[in-house]
């Protein structure tokens, strides 16, 4: 609030009114790399490495968008003694990603190599690693995939990638805040992830702001950003920056690592553990109302390959899209289809899984937070399976 009010000065500007501005940026910044390495002392970090470590961002999508646009800049063809640039992600990024690089592809600038991923949702490691080619200069992997839950095998691929001189990108929007996002050697994803996209309002900042972390050691760092101006951002993202919400992302990153006084441990850990309890309650509770051939749970069986509050959840026979216009102002839910009206065309994520037509077109997508509790997971279980019942009566 008071970046609102009282201290509005430009962060950028040398007078007096900029300094504590600045000096809040500054402090986001350091938020943000104690989550990413939270057993290394970030204050040996000189303030120029702090600052090209972080980009501040307005949306998730332009941190993807900046990191593949880094990657190709810093990449000159005449350095790999190619005509044309390859790129390597799987078929179920976000659109932020499969989006821009399909864009590139349309203009004949890039190649890009597709991986499916398997039933559960997951690619295979050694299937990215096979995909990597002599002229590939990036390979972009999210972390969790946001409508299963799967988390993909980031430390590995970017392992690989790193002795091999490929720069490497994962999009943690959905992960943050839910498993560990460490980029230490013996902690969470490794220390070999060149770039990382971090998305503010996924773990309670506000709307309208993210981040993306750049090695500092990585070639990436000199090349030109996307919007180019001011020079804000170390030259990498130009425009005045948006303090409260930068302030705001910092200030999220330090309450998921508060230790917590009761359990020992950071608070991330605490949330990650009580929403996954929730989860397994709330597709517990969907089973016994409907029966287990009724109820099918999208993306990996074992439970330390997905995000502990997800549940993608496939209704046998049901219209997710019918279900959600009955119940969508009791539960806060969504459709797993891109399309929420009946007969509409079914998620592409669900399509890549192979995910049968029949549970498909009944997949609702459900997320617990941090704050959710017992009898909401069974008041929302009892809506959807009470509405589910109904509308197979209607079917007969």
């Amino acid at each position: 609030m008071p970046y609102l009010t009282t201290q509005f000065g430009n962060p950028s500007s040398s007078h007096y009114y900029g300094k504590a501005p600045r000096d809040a940026i500054h402090q986001a910044r350091k938020s943000i790399l104690s989550l990413l390495y939270p057993t290394t002392t970030i204050t040996k970090w000189d303030d120029v490495k702090e600052h090209k470590a972080i980009i501040f961002t307005g949306c998730g999508t332009e941190a993807d968008n900046l990191a593949i646009h880094l990657a190709l800049e810093e990449c000159k063809p005449s350095k790999h003694h190619m005509t044309k640039k390859h790129i390597v992600t799987s078929n179920v990024e976000h659109p932020a990603v499969e989006q821009y690089l399909k864009a590139l592809q349309g203009k004949n600038e890039i190649d890009v190599t597709y991986v499916p991923v398997n039933e559960e949702g997951m690619v295979g490691a050694k299937d990215v690693i096979q995909a990597i080619q002599p002229n590939t200069v990036l390979v972009t992997l999210m972390l969790a995939n946001n409508e299963s839950g799967a988390l993909q095998p980031v430390q590995e691929v970017s392992s690989y990638c790193r002795q091999h001189g490929v720069l490497f990108h994962t999009d943690a929007a959905q992960a943050v805040g839910k498993v560990s996002v460490a980029l230490e050697e013996d902690h969470g994803i490794g220390s070999n992830v060149d770039m990382i996209t971090i998305v503010g309002h996924k773990f309670g900042a506000p709307k309208g702001v993210a981040c993306l972390y750049v090695n500092p050691d990585c070639s990436v760092v000199s090349s030109h950003g996307m919007l180019l101006g001011g020079g804000q951002e170390h030259g990498q993202r130009a425009g005045t920056e948006n303090v409260p919400y930068i302030v705001a992302l910092g200030k999220a990153c330090s309450l998921l690592m508060e230790h917590h006084p009761v359990h020992n441990k950071e608070q991330w850990k605490v949330n990650a553990e009580r929403m996954e309890r929730l989860r397994c309650r709330l597709l517990d509770n969907l089973i016994s109302s409907l029966g287990s051939d009724m109820v099918r749970a999208n993306g990996p069986k074992d439970p330390s390959r997905r995000l502990p509050n997800t549940l993608s959840v496939g209704l046998k026979g049901i219209q997710s899209g019918a279900l959600l216009e009955k119940i969508q102002m009791k539960v806060a839910c969504s459709a797993g289809s891109a399309c929420h009206s009946s007969g509409g065309t079914l998620s592409s994520v669900l399509v890549a899984m192979k995910v049968p037509v029949e549970y498909a077109r009944g997949t609702l997508r459900l997320s617990i937070g941090p704050t959710t509790t017992d009898e909401e997971v069974d008041v929302a279980s009892h809506i959807i399976a009470e509405e589910v019942k109904c509308q197979l009566q209607q079917q007969e």
